[in-house]
């Protein structure tokens, strides 16, 4: 009985704390023709996102509204629309001079005291709908500028388009809470001219069970990643090598590198060096480098690759490549005759050049003789 007795006032206390916390998400208009109602209606969750998407939506910068709630009939929705979502311009009116701006403040993270204060900073503004489960709202809305400049119509730095959607975290930002209170009077002077209506959004909570699923689910996403991810770093590095038919593969550069750390210099046997090796990449043979003709080895052999040179058939008549190859698997393509060779072919040019031009720069620099003119007479 004692326990029931102090158990009681408890539950009791929780409850009641509970039900002056916000529940579910409350949206506050403030416009010129003001309609207020003692019920206001619960409209569902994606009715609510589309009227504030349709308030938020300009010629500029167009929203997409979705669909209809299928759990009420097409006409009350589209009346719930006609009542809470801006007015629609005629067919062929094509000017929006005289169109009040649109403003619209979410807050997030409403606690039981700060539900309290945004109460008591909106004093004598009537609450239009509540929508159940509206945490958020697709609409990217960090502020460009400070909130006083952000609630001014006629700050063009601060607004972009005709619209402007501002998100603030009641118990991050609460000095935002304060500043709405201090700017009412001013926005609802606005309001009353035309200029600008305000939609206020306070959002419902989050579940806590939820965000806890989802954090796991992200955890578990990430953990198997990185096992597929390690797996495929395993198996992208073989034990043997397979060379590719093309010389001048990249894959066949960079397995070269991990097959030169990985293959020893030396086989006991032949059979070892060919599979170890796949047989010298098709370009070579294994033989014993301490063998001596017409000698015995005593036990000792060193099987390693010999490579040799493949030529490769191009086709149509042409004349076949020959490729020479090097590395300890025979994997790597021998370049060191052609390079050699172009090498020396570009510094001959580029020394027979250079000594005719110096030959005619130096020709053309000696004096001419003194007697050429001597044989020449005068006319007379």
């Amino acid at each position: 009985m004692k326990l029931q007795s102090f158990l009681l006032p408890a539950l009791a206390g929780i409850a009641t704390a509970s039900s002056d916390g916000l529940q579910d998400a409350e949206a506050y208009i403030i416009r010129k023709s003001k309609s207020t109602t003692s019920n206001p209606p619960s409209i569902p969750n994606d009715l609510a996102e589309s009227i504030l998407l349709q308030r938020l939506s300009s010629p500029e910068h167009p929203s997409a509204l979705g669909r209809l709630a299928e759990s009420i009939s097409e006409d009350e929705a589209i009346s719930y629309v006609n009542q809470f979502g801006t007015p629609s311009r005629p067919l062929f009116d094509e000017t929006d001079a005289n169109e009040p701006k649109q403003l619209v403040i979410a807050f997030s993270g409403v606690t039981a005291d700060k539900y309290k204060e945004l109460k008591a900073a909106l004093p004598q503004v009537p609450l239009a709908f509540t929508a159940p489960n509206l945490n958020q709202l697709s609409v990217g809305g960090k502020p460009r500028c400070v909130f006083g400049s952000s609630i001014d119509p006629k700050n063009d730095k601060c607004w972009k388009s005709k619209t402007q959607y501002l998100q603030y975290d009641a118990t991050k930002d609460s000095k935002v809470i304060t500043q709405l209170k201090q700017s009412l009077p001013s926005i609802n002077a606005q309001a009353l001219d035309g200029t600008m209506e305000t939609t206020i959004l306070l959002l419902s909570p989050t579940s806590s069970s939820a965000e806890e699923l989802r954090r796991r689910d992200e955890e578990e996403e990430q953990v198997i990643t990185e096992d597929l991810g390690l797996h495929s770093a395993a198996a992208s590095t073989p034990s043997t090598f397979k060379s590719s038919s093309k010389p001048n593969s990249a894959a066949s550069a960079s397995f070269s590198k991990a097959a030169d750390l990985k293959i020893p210099a030396c086989f006991s046997t032949a059979h070892a060096c060919a599979n170890e090796t796949n047989s010298c990449s098709g370009h070579g043979e294994c033989v014993d480098k301490w063998a001596s003709p017409g000698a015995e080895n005593g036990g000792n052999a060193c099987f390693a690759c010999r490579c040799m040179s493949t030529s490769e058939d191009r086709g149509d008549g042409k004349p076949a490549s020959l490729y020479h190859w090097g590395g300890a698997m025979c994997h790597k393509r021998d370049v060191s005759t052609p390079f050699w060779l172009f090498a020396f072919v570009t510094l001959a040019l580029v020394g027979t050049v250079t000594f005719a031009v110096g030959l005619l720069f130096g020709v053309g620099e000696e004096k001419l003789p003194g007697v050429i003119g001597a044989g020449v007479s005068r006319a007379k």
